[in-house]
Parts: C-alpha cells; structure tokens; sequence
C-alpha cells in the first residue's frame, strides 16, 4: 500500500508510519513541523518532505489510503487535494481498526488507562506472550508506541478521549469496537484529556454499547458511573467488575494478599493497586494465568498515568 501522513510529526502517528514501512508499506509524510527527536526518526527512511509545510502535490491517485492527524484543520491544502480525487481519508484510529479488524481487539479505556496498559504490556512480555499494540504515548522500555504484525492474534489499544480527527469527531476509543473491553473510571468532562469530549458518560455508554457481541467488559464498579454505564447495557457481552485487591503495608512495602500468600510489589499507590486487579482480569482473558500474572506483576514499577 501507498500511504501519506498528513500531520505526522505527532508521536504516535511517527510511530505508526514507522511500522508500517517496516511492514513493507510505502509511506510518505507531512507536517507544518516537526520535533527534532522525531525528525531523526523519521528522516533517514525517507518519511519526511525535504521542506516542512503543506503540498498539495504529494497528494495523487496512487494512494491507497491518507491518514490523517488529529491536529490538521479542515483547511489543510494537502485534505483538500485528497477529498478533491476521491482517495479514501482515514483518522489515525480508524486506520489503526482497519489493520487490526481481523484480530482479537483489547481496548483500554477510562481514567488510568495509560498504566493499565502498561501493566498489561509488562505481564504478557515477561510471560513471552507477544501481540501487537498501539499506545498513546511512548512507555519506557519501549522503541515504539506501536508495533504490528501479520502473525500476532492479540492487539492492545489504548482508548484515548480526543476526537479522532477534524473528519471523525468520536472520541478515539469508540473506533476501535473491542472484542475485549475494559473501562477503569470515568474521566472529568473538565479533564485537558478530554476537553474535547461533550457528556463522558453518553460517550462512555456508546462505547459499552459497540463491544461486539459475545465479547466482555471488564470495569471498575467502585466508580457509580462506570457501573450505571455498564449494568444499564443492552448489549448481549460478558460483564466482569473489579474493586480494590485485599493488601497490608508493612514497613512501608505493600503486601498483597494472593492465592499463593501475601506478595510484595513495587507498587504503593490505591489507585494503581485498582488498575492491577483490572489488569488480571484482561491478561486471564488473554490466556495467562492468574499464578503467572502475579509473578510477572510483582517487578512492576508505577507508571505515568491518563
């Protein structure tokens, strides 16, 4: 496939043109500017115009597909020359559910999901599950915040709650209809994250509503809203609620009551200790079990949370 960025120089939009050429695409790119640490990145494969700013000439009718940033407006000469010839436009969620329409799709979403994810990522790499996924920002320990294969039956999907892109005003996580879901909280409509979202809890009951049938939700029902949401479903899909794991604090040092006996963890904080139960719950789903997951979860260490 022929495949123009336009807006690459966001991070995970690099990283996804990064995969796809390493996947055997052609892949061009454009934006008005471009960070330096990604423009090191994408510079030496050729991603890059020779000179920063909109050309309507790197649009043509060999593409196959133009995928397109959050951030480029409705205005944007190189969208217009796209919609002028007919090409197909995608945000960069909707590509990103069209390469992974025929696997298992895991979408995170709600207040937390950058660690739960991260946590999830952390068990399946230690247990050597690989599968493919695709975060909204770059986690320490990883080159790419995406990476897709042909092979792998699994992708982990981090939901963001920005909208998609000036041509699809949904929040990222309602594009990518999960088979297997998971929601750790309701976000503040006053959030910066989410700035952009009007009434969270509609779009949050949309996105429970577009799990498809026969799949689950795995959600936090400490949160009253989170629960109304998912209980209040007519949606034919598996239901499984977490709340807080039973733990003490000994000299400072979380111990967690497990079926094996109490474990220590790296981590200290309640709402991470929430967000790991959730994160069990997703990698048994996956297949690991419940013994493996709190070995693997044991050397995990906080990460940034959104």
């Amino acid at each position: 496939m022929q495949i123009h960025f336009i807006g690459i120089g966001e991070a995970v939009l690099s990283d996804l043109a990064l995969t796809l050429r390493d996947n055997g695409h052609i892949i061009t790119g454009s934006d008005s500017g471009v960070e330096e640490s990604l423009k090191s990145r994408l510079e030496p494969f050729g991603l890059l115009p020779e000179t920063m700013g909109w050309n309507p000439e790197t649009i043509h009718d060999q593409l196959d597909a133009v995928v397109l940033g959050p951030q480029v407006p409705l205005d944007n000469p190189e969208l217009h020359k796209a919609k002028e010839l007919g090409l197909q436009i995608f945000s960069y969620p909707a590509f990103v559910y069209g390469q992974s329409k025929y696997k298992t799709r895991v979408v995170v979403a709600g207040d937390g999901k950058t660690e739960i994810v991260s946590m999830i990522l952390h068990v399946l790499h230690y247990n050597a599950v690989e599968v493919d996924y695709m975060m909204e920002t770059r986690l320490e320990g990883f080159e790419r915040s995406v990476h897709f294969t042909d092979e792998n039956d699994f992708v982990i999907l981090e939901g963001g709650e920005q909208f998609s892109s000036v041509l699809d005003p949904r929040p990222r996580f309602q594009v990518y209809q999960p088979n297997i879901a998971l929601l750790s909280g309701m976000v503040k409509s006053d959030d910066s994250e989410v700035s952009t979202m009007e009434n969270p809890v509609e779009q949050f009951k949309i996105f429970v509503d577009g799990i498809i049938k026969g799949g689950s939700i795995t959600y936090n029902e400490k949160d009253p809203e989170v629960r109304k949401v998912v209980e209040a479903t007519e949606n034919p899909i598996r239901k499984f609620p977490y709340q807080s794991p039973n733990y003490r604090v000994e000299n400072g040092m979380v111990l967690l009551d497990t079926p094996e006996g109490e474990m220590p963890l790296e981590i200290s904080e309640n709402k991470s200790l929430d967000n790991l139960i959730g994160a069990k719950w997703i990698c048994q789903q996956m297949g690991v079990d419940e013994d493996d997951f709190y070995e693997a979860i044991a050397s995990f260490k906080v990460a940034a949370q959104r």
